[in-house]
Protein backbone atom coordinates (compact mmCIF):
# COMPACT_ATOMS: atom_id res chain seq x y z
CA UNK A 1 0.00 0.00 0.00
CA UNK A 2 1.10 3.53 -0.63
CA UNK A 3 0.71 6.19 2.05
CA UNK A 4 -0.05 9.69 0.80
CA UNK A 5 2.18 12.04 2.81
CA UNK A 6 -0.12 15.05 2.65
CA UNK A 7 -3.11 12.99 3.73
CA UNK A 8 -1.14 11.49 6.61
CA UNK A 9 -0.01 14.91 7.82
CA UNK A 10 -3.55 16.29 7.62
CA UNK A 11 -4.97 13.36 9.59
CA UNK A 12 -2.23 13.63 12.23
CA UNK A 13 -2.75 17.35 12.69
CA UNK A 14 -6.52 16.87 12.96
CA UNK A 15 -6.00 14.83 16.14
CA UNK A 16 -3.38 17.29 17.43
CA UNK A 17 -0.50 14.79 17.44
CA UNK A 18 3.08 15.73 16.77
CA UNK A 19 5.23 13.63 14.47
CA UNK A 20 7.17 12.50 17.52
CA UNK A 21 4.01 11.46 19.40
CA UNK A 22 2.77 9.44 16.43
CA UNK A 23 6.17 7.78 16.04
CA UNK A 24 6.21 6.88 19.73
CA UNK A 25 2.72 5.37 19.48
CA UNK A 26 3.82 3.33 16.45
CA UNK A 27 7.08 2.31 18.18
CA UNK A 28 9.16 3.69 15.30
CA UNK A 29 11.83 6.35 14.92
CA UNK A 30 10.38 9.85 14.34
CA UNK A 31 12.29 9.89 11.06
CA UNK A 32 9.84 7.28 9.74
CA UNK A 33 6.84 9.57 10.23
CA UNK A 34 8.75 12.59 8.94
CA UNK A 35 9.78 10.65 5.84
CA UNK A 36 6.25 9.39 5.18
CA UNK A 37 4.85 12.91 5.37
CA UNK A 38 7.58 14.38 3.19
CA UNK A 39 7.03 12.05 0.23
CA UNK A 40 3.96 12.26 -2.03
CA UNK A 41 3.48 8.47 -1.91
CA UNK A 42 5.50 5.87 -0.04
CA UNK A 43 5.10 2.09 -0.27
CA UNK A 44 4.64 0.62 3.23
CA UNK A 45 3.46 -2.61 4.80
CA UNK A 46 -0.29 -2.97 5.09
CA UNK A 47 -0.14 -3.43 8.87
CA UNK A 48 1.53 0.00 9.22
CA UNK A 49 -1.32 1.62 7.30
CA UNK A 50 -3.80 -0.21 9.54
CA UNK A 51 -2.02 1.03 12.68
CA UNK A 52 -1.83 4.60 11.35
CA UNK A 53 -5.53 4.61 10.50
CA UNK A 54 -6.48 3.30 13.95
CA UNK A 55 -4.31 5.83 15.79
CA UNK A 56 -5.54 8.74 13.69
CA UNK A 57 -9.21 7.66 13.71
CA UNK A 58 -9.53 7.52 9.93
CA UNK A 59 -10.18 4.85 7.31
CA UNK A 60 -7.21 3.36 5.51
CA UNK A 61 -8.50 4.87 2.28
CA UNK A 62 -8.07 8.31 3.89
CA UNK A 63 -4.30 7.72 4.09
CA UNK A 64 -3.51 5.79 0.96
CA UNK A 65 -3.66 5.92 -2.77
CA UNK A 66 -4.89 2.31 -2.70
CA UNK A 67 -8.50 1.37 -1.95
CA UNK A 68 -9.53 -0.93 0.86
CA UNK A 69 -8.61 -4.55 0.17
CA UNK A 70 -11.32 -6.39 -1.76
CA UNK A 71 -13.70 -8.65 0.09
CA UNK A 72 -13.26 -12.39 -0.48
CA UNK A 73 -15.46 -13.81 -3.20
CA UNK A 74 -17.42 -16.89 -2.29
CA UNK A 75 -17.17 -19.76 -4.77
CA UNK A 76 -20.35 -20.58 -6.61
CA UNK A 77 -21.68 -24.07 -6.18
CA UNK A 78 -22.67 -25.72 -9.29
Amino acid sequence: MKVDGAMLKEARERVFMSQEELAEALLVNPGVVIGLEREPRTEVRENLVKDLAEMLFVARADLTSDPEPPQPVEAEEG
